[in-house]
């Protein structure tokens, strides 16, 4: 749990950490393209079209010992526990190649679509050539990461939690250092880009060295890629695909549809409080995010009751965190940007305790979301989509007419809807009643 704090806390809030030097050396409309960056970085989430969780989930049910898996539901585990070895290999070797096609795709939609969304922010910077230097910079790096990202997706699903901690943390102090001593030096966007490149490198290297270290060198250089995994592969990873662009409309929309309607400072402050809420999310979430690994592996290995408890407990640790870092950002957050006189502040007041509690909302139904799917079935990629897609129209229209308001109401009304339906399915894949449930969370035990 130390290096996972650190570890997220490190990764999450690199950004955050670095806003005091970002924002007294980056104007709004700098601010506002690297919100910008990020949103569209995060392309690379829709080009994985799912198979990410997936794949992690399937690492963990051959580490497990399952002999295969199966394109849905499960196998009887294992009597032995021991890892399947040549079958981890086999997928290995599969999703090296499958990475390799998705980042020339997404490739393609940076090069062109990401950099049409930047046009109108770009010409608004003073140094416009720099800047879209660090632009080319940050997309190669989000190609890259892409590219290799089934090394931190393998750490991951062989339950080294702690290690995948331990190069956030170690890849997010030199994007800190590399950022920061770049940002002193007035390298303005070029630093961030840089930091963004020195940050993936780091991570990427101790994910290689830690899955060689766990498994057989010699396995894994002999293994051969197997398409009739990728067949097995797709049918939840499309579904889950089509639940990331939902995602991906709901949280990343927010920011292309403010850069088309509001103005730079705006946009600016809300990309600023939509981080802090990222960051808080993701330190709050990090009593399940280094448990799922577990979760999964009980439940493969039949042990229903105590994975429900061990989920139970830390779903009210997790929502319980969040209330205290979100009340300290409502305190604290805009006081602290004024006393360091920063160009650009957090949302106003009312907005900025609306949008919080929007997010633990958000949170709280998606944890439900990620245990039914530790079962290998995905029941509700249509109810994503169809959200996802509301949300976007439902935004545009609204932020046309009421600006800032209509922005943030928008995801809140079109999730309200159909959050019930996912919470349902999480408190059915598991044994426990509701009062043993709260029971559970409260005391640790059924």
């Amino acid at each position: 749990m130390f290096y996972g704090l650190l570890g997220t806390a490190v990764r999450v809030g690199s950004n955050i950490l670095l806003l005091p030097l970002a924002l007294t050396h980056l104007s709004s409309a700098e601010m506002a393209a690297w919100w910008l960056f990020l949103s569209l970085g995060a392309n690379s989430n829709l080009a994985d079209f799912g198979f990410g969780p997936v794949i992690t989930r399937v690492y963990s049910y051959l580490w497990a010992g399952a002999d295969d898996f199966e394109a849905e539901g499960l196998r009887p585990g294992s009597t032995s526990g021991l890892p399947n070895l040549p079958r981890i290999g086999q997928l290995h070797a599969t999703v090296a190649r499958l990475y390799t096609l998705l980042s020339g795709l997404v490739a393609l939609a940076l090069a062109f679509a990401g950099t049409w969304f930047l046009l109108r922010i770009m010409q608004l910077i003073a140094d416009e050539r720099s800047a879209w230097l660090a632009w080319t910079i940050f997309a190669a790096m989000t190609i890259f990461n892409l590219k290799t990202s089934y090394w931190g997706l393998a750490v991951q699903g062989i339950n080294k939690v702690r290690e995948v901690q331990f190069a956030n943390l170690l890849g997010g102090l030199f994007y800190l250092v590399t950022g920061g001593l770049l940002l002193l030096a007035g390298a303005k966007l070029l630093a961030l880009a840089a930091a963004v490149a020195a940050r993936a490198f780091v991570f990427r290297l101790v994910c290689i060295f830690v899955f060689r270290q766990a498994t057989d060198r010699q396995i894994l250089k002999q293994a051969r890629a197997d398409r009739s995994m990728l067949a097995r592969l797709w049918p939840n990873a499309w579904k889950l695909g089509i639940m990331s662009l939902g995602a991906y409309c709901i949280t990343q929309g927010l920011i292309l549809i403010a850069s088309r309607f509001l103005p730079v400072e705006t946009v600016a402050s809300l990309g600023l409080t939509q981080q802090l809420g990222i960051f808080a999310t993701s330190i709050a979430a990090l009593w399940l995010q280094v448990k799922w690994p577990e979760i999964t592996i009980l439940r493969t290995q039949n042990r229903l009751t105590e994975m429900s408890v061990l989920f139970a407990h830390r779903l009210l640790l997790t929502v319980a965190t969040f209330a205290v870092i979100a009340g300290a950002i409502i305190l604290l957050g805009n006081q602290l940007l004024a006393w360091k006189a920063t160009h650009t502040r957090l949302l106003p007041l009312l907005p900025l305790i609306y949008y919080l509690a929007y997010l633990a909302f958000q949170m709280t139904y998606g944890t439900f979301a990620v245990l039914t799917m530790t079962q290998n079935v995905i029941p509700f990629y249509r109810v994503a989509i169809f959200t996802g897609v509301a949300t976007v129209i439902v935004s545009i229209f609204m932020t046309a007419r009421w600006q800032l308001w209509g922005l943030l109401l928008a995801p809140l009304i079109c999730e309200a809807y159909n959050a019930w339906f996912v919470i349902r399915l999480g408190l059915a894949s598991q044994p426990l009643s509701p009062r043993e449930f709260l029971r559970a969370g409260l005391a640790r035990r059924a």
